[in-house]
């Protein structure tokens, strides 16, 4: 999917997100694309925030938004279209982990995480210097328990409230508030540890 910014009206840009969607089930391809080109960029790091795979990010960016248009029907308008796509976009995070959990049992050793993380991204070590930083802070994320790295990812990367958070994980908020402080207490705990390794190293 490409969105051109040209084809996006000026009109596109102050709909509301259920204005949008109610007017792509009339038929409106015009709304799809400018949904797709308000949120391409949140479902594309939210998937790789879980998944650590551009390439795996990539393709849920594209079943997301096919499941959007299958299920547009579906969706009752109440001012969450964030948080029902990033549930979307959760579940099919979801169930990569998952096949890739069953994988992972089947493959002795484990071996087949190791490669399809080195196939994809380069390791810390061979980063550029400018790039240490953003490694560690991802490896530190990796660190994480699934639960606690949605929760953060959705708080930090893509500025979410607490209520949002609570619809896409369908927790209650005070949940959520716990999840996103050990998240953070982990994190800093992770880095700090990880930033020492790597001052020894250098």
């Amino acid at each position: 999917m490409s969105v051109g910014p040209g084809r996006l009206g000026r009109r596109m840009k102050a709909i509301t997100d259920d204005d949008l969607i109610l007017m792509y089930r009339e038929g409106d391809a015009e709304a799809f694309e400018a949904l797709f080109a308000r949120y391409h960029g949140p479902v594309y790091g939210f998937a790789k925030a879980l998944l650590g795979s551009r390439s795996a990010a990539e393709e849920v960016l594209q079943e997301t938004f096919l499941a959007v248009a299958r299920t547009a029907k579906e969706y009752t308008p109440r001012g969450l279209f964030r948080p029902w796509l990033m549930r979307i976009v959760r579940n099919r995070c979801l169930n990569r982990i998952e096949a890739r959990r069953r994988r992972r049992a089947v493959l002795a050793g484990g071996a087949a995480g190791v490669v399809e993380a080195a196939s994809d991204d380069p390791s810390p070590a061979r980063q550029a210097e400018a790039n240490e930083q953003q490694a560690i802070v991802r490896a530190a994320i990796d660190e994480l328990p699934l639960r606690q790295r949605e929760a953060i990812a959705l708080y930090a990367f893509e500025q979410m409230t607490y209520r949002e958070i609570g619809e896409v994980l369908e927790l209650p908020i005070n949940t959520v508030k716990t999840l996103i402080h050990r998240a953070r207490a982990a994190l800093a705990r992770t880095l700090e540890s990880l930033q020492r390794e790597t001052s020894r190293g250098l």
